[in-house]
């Protein structure tokens, strides 16, 4: 469990994530031990439980014995009412009192889920049609800039930034480069303090992922004039839809296409019918009949998500003691 219980393995495992051998990392404890095992990580103990059939028996048990529960790091970072962990009840008082009082594009994106259903939808379709366009804008926009004058670009970083320069402009009408450049610096922090050792010492990663957080309500408090509580929400929201998971869909889908030539084909003469069926030209913008109607595109990005994983896995909370394959699991 490592050199000291808080610690663990929490080290090793944050440099397997840096260099991407977080499943190597996790494979060599199950070649050690079994497919389920204890260690101590990221702050507490913690319990793995790998294969299909673990999985399954994590994502279908009861909120009443496993609940949605992050990483101490995690946590410290998204806030003690982020959306991860919040259900039911708890995740409608938090979102009801603001609802009159969020920018638009948010206000009807803050859906109230039910008990079984923990994740919340950001956008609903009817909301997400206003801003296709606007979006294709902003994307194309992008693309033009980065590569202008450049044979090559670094996918990852383009990725990471397009997204956020999306969720920015979306949630909080945030236009001055400047600006979203700052913010994304910070969260940059954020992100990385999300996966390191939960030490709030001087110096440290995670310290400076506290820091960056406060610095960011600040920030964004001085742009919408909103109670503090709703700020935070809203900047959970951004910290969601702009998380590396996004980029790394993004990312795999490139590679993919860059691989694959009869796939890359196929992409394109999807999207060229499709503009053909629009008459050829881009005055217009994407709209959201043209998105339902790329069905091959959009099989290419599901069977990406569905082969790589944009996630190393999830974290729940023992509510009551239970049991797995024989072994028991205690509470908490």
């Amino acid at each position: 469990m490592g050199f000291l219980p808080v610690i663990g393995e929490s080290l090793s495992f944050v440099k397997a994530h840096k260099v991407n051998r977080g499943q190597e990392w996790v494979e060599e404890r199950v070649v050690k031990y079994i497919p389920i095992f204890k260690t101590s990580l990221m702050g507490g103990p913690t319990v793995f439980i790998t294969s299909r059939a673990g999985s399954k028996f994590v994502l279908g048990a009861e909120i009443e014995v496993l609940a949605p529960k992050k990483a101490f790091a995690i946590a410290a970072i998204m806030g003690k009412q982020n959306l991860f962990e919040v259900s039911g009840t708890k995740r409608y008082m938090i979102i009801y009192p603001y609802m009159t009082q969020v920018h638009f594009s948010v206000q009807c994106a803050l859906i109230v889920c039910t008990r079984r259903k923990a994740m919340m939808s950001f956008i609903r379709p009817d909301i997400l049609q206003q801003h296709i366009k606007h979006m294709d804008g902003m994307v194309k926009a992008r693309i033009d800039n980065e590569t202008k004058g450049r044979q090559t670009i670094t996918i990852v970083a383009f990725m990471k930034k397009l997204t956020f320069h999306v969720a920015c402009q979306i949630f909080f009408g945030i236009t001055n480069d400047p600006t979203e450049q700052a913010l994304y610096e910070e969260f940059r922090h954020c992100f990385e303090a999300m996966w390191s050792a939960p030490f709030n010492f001087p110096g440290t990663t995670f310290r400076k992922g506290i820091q960056a957080r406060k610095r960011i309500v600040k920030t964004i408090m001085v742009i919408k004039k909103n109670p503090l509580q709703l700020m935070k929400l809203l900047i959970n929201l951004l910290m969601i839809a702009s998380h590396d998971s996004s980029a790394a869909v993004l990312t795999w889908v490139i590679w993919k296409l860059a691989k694959d030539r009869e796939i890359y084909d196929n992409v394109v003469r999807d999207e060229t019918k499709q503009r053909q069926q629009q008459g050829g030209g881009e005055t217009d913008g994407l709209k959201w009949g043209d998105v339902s109607k790329m069905k091959y595109t959009w099989r290419v990005v599901q069977e990406v998500m569905r082969v790589i994983l944009p996630f190393f896995g999830g974290f729940r909370l023992a509510i009551k003691d239970t049991s797995y394959g024989g072994y028991d699991i205690p509470k908490g």
